[in-house]
């Protein structure tokens, strides 16, 4: 793979990241009508399972497990999950996860 191939790749990942982060935040955080992007990771606070920003990192750590377990198998089980799956959603835990520590700060000013 050249660096513009990568690149190119690298576009497309984050353009489809976005695509699918608009819908899911959509479904996640109540419909059309709901302002707060981080209402279902915020949930875990309010239920006292963990802080907020642990709730990412558990998510997150359950993707690298997945993209581990494909690592070592080269296969995924679920048929209709695929490598890119798993990477958008890192992708897409990654963002929500700086978007809400920079949301934090400005929230203290």
């Amino acid at each position: 793979m050249t660096r513009d191939e990568l690149l190119k790749l690298h576009q497309h990942l984050c353009n489809n990241a976005q695509m699918l982060m608009s819908k899911k935040n959509h479904d996640y955080s109540g419909g059309e009508n709901q302002s707060d992007p981080f209402l279902n990771f915020t949930r875990v606070e309010k239920l006292g399972i963990t802080d907020t920003k642990r709730g990412f990192m558990v998510r997150m750590t359950d993707k690298i497990s997945r993209l581990i377990t494909f690592l070592d198998t080269g296969e995924y089980k679920v048929a209709d999950e695929k490598i890119e799956d798993t990477v958008l959603d890192l992708i897409n835990y990654s963002v929500l996860l700086y978007g809400y520590i920079q949301d934090e700060k400005e929230s203290k000013g």
